[in-house]
């Protein structure tokens, strides 16, 4: 019986949603009185809301303003005052339909007279009938609410055009004041009721199912046309088609941003030729913008947003988009002050008070904030340097080894050089440099280009190395030399690395790899899942095995590779939240290449890294450090899983090269296995990237100096190594090396360069 009950009111109720015009009665009318009692009749529920008496006891008053009268004095005037009338009959009835109430007032002439009594003389009365005269367009009811409101309690217009297709929802109710139970109601018929409740008289024109190009004409035109309109609306391609049409017919824009207080003005009333958005946009075609995606419009939206001038914690909170929020946050205080915002320079445009074109900040934290302001959340990190090995320093290692070879071209040394800085590193670091004397090729490691919070312990710069060397060897062989390489000859604690020295003879190794050392790059394009066939992966396998010490295994069961893409997924999130690592990748390996035709010699090519418009801003968002402290203050930051977790789920397999024990030539040898593996890849057509954030967290904790770091993200590194060696139980009793993942793919759309062979390589 309950149900049935709430259902037929609710049923009730939503036919009367659309509803938003008072009716009046003016009772000294008898038709209109006999409406009135029809009405009180018909619904004796309503509620008289009856104060004419004060009314009009504050009018005399504000009639005789040097006067001061007494309670009599008043009364007597008020009997003059409304002669031929009984009170009951004086002023007007206002009903409201949608909460069943009915008030006495004054009628619209008083009742504005004394609404507007305390605007005097911060308005005039000369002001006062100008702005009576003006036509207001409000597009977006967000900010575009607290606006038109202020603007009808100032009563700033002489009509208010409003436009939105939304309906009031919960997540409405942090920044636009009203009731519960307006939930459901078209955002334009609760703010014309919020307006006509505070005066009746107002008009106020609606467009429910918001601005759109079918009704433009009629917003802009249909009744007189605009004399300014508020942009608050959420469709890129409205803003822009409506400040198009606001230029054609000469009527200046406003838009508030709710977020430090950001006014953009455009005066296409005194600047017919002005450029929209203040030329941020003049380089794309708006004509298209309503066939774009989500991602082709980031162009369009990022000048308009001004992302190096929005506030730190939008910028943060923006990287939680679709991950923890569902769109970005508002908050009252701000939707409030923009209201404000807009309309005092909405009423000064109208008055000819201010005539200029501009974005403004009236950022509340800054005029009042801290005079030391302080970055929140916790963010220390700084630039680690090395220093840089010289010519002198390669030169004395050399003379202390004392290797000889035999005569071998100098074309031919820098040709293997030159393989050899082919090698892929981390960040494209390439942290070698290469010398040769007396027929042999030395190869060293340049700390200076390697030393970071990552690998203080030369890890990962040996496996880089390691390839580098196999590289070297590839390629003499191919060239019909038989290597000799002599690992770490002037010892582990020295940066020569290697020494490999050359001669003549009868190569018996297969030399096919040297073919696709020039060709062989990381790939971080998604996969199409395809299984590949064992004898595939056991090819790839044999050849890193060739190298004595290095094994290979892999991960080909789909529901494993998910597992794996949960580990390394995470690891990515540690690595890059971690303040240090975060400062190192962003500040000091990645490289923006804002044109796209850069080339790129050292460092990550932003467009390596294969992302979307949409993907490359976030980038650049999560590259400011206080976005960084931030999302590490509210424990956030799953978006930097989200991509890697997909490319590894569309991968055909995961690799893991291991290597019998942690030691200096253990790990260089390990490298030379992942490179025979890599080139094999490439030689087969597929593609590989390579994954290792599990393992390098994993020895940074176990033989670096973790003293002053979180003890949860140590216990999170620990945990995730846990689970890899659920997944991979020989690491158990071997070391991990290099991670990666083996897919069908087409070609990367950039690839990382290298430093010219000059810079690199040096004849003693």
């Amino acid at each position: 019986m309950l149900t049935k009950i709430i259902h037929n009111k609710f049923s009730e109720l939503e036919s009367e949603k659309n509803i938003y015009r008072p009716e009046f009665f003016r009772i000294y009318n008898a038709a209109d009185a006999e409406k009135m009692e029809q009405l009180l009749t018909e619904r004796p529920w309503i509620r008289i809301y009856d104060t004419i008496e004060a009314q009009l006891r504050e009018l005399v008053k504000s009639l005789a303003p040097k006067e001061t009268l007494t309670d009599e004095d008043i009364a007597s005037r008020i009997k003059t005052h409304i002669t031929g009338k009984s009170i009951e009959e004086y002023g007007v009835w206002v009903y409201y339909p949608w909460n069943d109430k009915l008030v006495h007032l004054l009628d619209e002439q008083e009742f504005v007279f004394m609404r507007t009594n305390r605007n005097k003389y911060k308005i005039t009365d000369e002001e006062e009938e100008v702005l009576s005269t003006k036509i207001i367009g409000v597009v977006g009811l967000s900010v575009g609410q607290s606006v038109s409101v202020t603007m009808a309690m100032e009563r700033t217009f002489g009509e208010l055009r409003i436009a939105d297709f939304d309906e009031l929802e919960i997540t409405n109710l942090n920044r636009l004041r009203s009731s519960v139970y307006n939930m459901g109601l078209k955002k334009t018929v609760q703010v014309t009721r919020d307006i006509l409740e505070i005066d009746p008289f107002l008009k106020i024109t609606v467009f429910s199912e918001g601005l759109h190009a079918g009704n433009m004409d009629a917003f802009f035109t249909e009744g007189g046309k605009l004399d300014l309109i508020i942009d608050e609306c959420d469709g890129l391609d409205i803003k822009i088609l409506l400040r198009h049409k606001a230029k054609s017919l000469g009527v200046p824009v406003l838009m508030e941003a709710s977020d430090r207080g950001t006014v953009d003005v455009e005066r296409f009333d005194l600047e017919p030729d002005r450029p929209i958005l203040h030329g941020f946009i003049d380089h794309l075609d708006h004509t298209k913008i309503g066939s774009l995606t989500n991602d082709e419009k980031i162009p369009y939206i990022m000048p308009m947003l001004g992302l190096e001038t929005i506030s730190k914690r939008l910028r943060a909170s923006m990287v939680e988009i679709k991950q923890t929020i569902s769109t970005w946050p508002q908050l009252a205080s701000a939707v409030t002050l923009g209201g404000a915002l807009c309309a005092d320079v909405c009423r000064r445009i109208m008055l000819g008070k201010y005539n200029e074109s501009g974005r403004y900040f009236v950022d509340i934290e800054e005029l009042i904030g801290n005079k030391k302001p302080t970055m929140e959340g916790s963010y220390e990190a700084k630039a680690m340097h090395y220093p840089e090995l010289t010519a002198d320093d390669m030169t004395s290692l050399i003379a202390s080894v004392n290797k000889t070879g035999a005569d071998i071209a100098e074309d031919s040394l820098k040709k293997i050089a030159e393989a050899a800085i082919w090698a892929p590193s981390a960040g494209n670091n390439q942290p070698w440099k290469l010398m040769s004397a007396n027929g042999v090729l030395y190869i060293f490691h340049d700390r200076n280009k390697s030393y970071s919070w990552t690998d203080k312990l030369d890890f990962i710069a040996r496996i880089s190395l390691g390839a580098a060397i196999e590289n070297a060897m590839i390629m003499a062989e191919s060239m019909g030399y038989v290597p000799d390489c002599s690992l770490l000859p002037a010892g582990d604690d020295k940066p020569l690395v290697a020494a490999i020295s050359f001669t003549h003879g009868d190569v018996t190794t297969d030399t096919s790899l040297a073919s696709y050392i020039g060709s062989r790059c990381t790939n971080r394009k998604k996969g199409d899942n395809t299984p590949l066939p064992a004898a595939i992966l056991d090819k790839i396998k044999l050849q890193a095995e060739m190298v004595d010490g290095a094994g290979l295994t892999f991960l080909t069961d789909s529901s494993k590779i998910s597992e794996f893409a949960d580990i390394e997924s995470a690891a990515e999130r540690v690595r890059s939240l971690h303040p240090q690592s975060h400062y190192e990748f962003f500040l000091n390996e990645l490289r923006w290449n804002e044109t796209g035709k850069e080339m790129i010699y050292e460092g990550l090519d932003i467009k390596t890294l294969e992302m979307t418009v949409a993907e490359e801003m976030g980038m650049k968002i999560a590259s400011d450090p206080a976005v960084i402290a931030l999302i590490n203050e509210w424990h956030a930051g799953r978006v930097f899983e989200k991509n890697i977790r997909n490319a590894i789920n569309s991968s055909s397999a995961v690799g893991l090269v291991t290597i019998p024990e942690y030691s200096a030539a253990g790990i260089l040898s390990g490298g030379r296995g992942a490179q025979r593996a890599w080139l094999t890849a490439t030689g087969l057509e597929l593609a590989l990237q390579p994954i290792s954030a599990p393992l390098f967290l994993h020895y940074t904790v176990k033989y670096g100096d973790m003293s002053g770091e979180r003890k949860e993200m140590i216990e999170e590194i620990e945990y995730l190594f846990g689970k890899l060696c659920i997944l991979f139980p020989e690491l158990n009793t071997r070391h991990g090396l290099f991670l990666f993942r083996l897919f069908n793919a087409e070609p990367p759309t950039a690839r990382s360069q290298r430093k010219h062979l000059e810079e690199l390589y040096t004849l003693a």
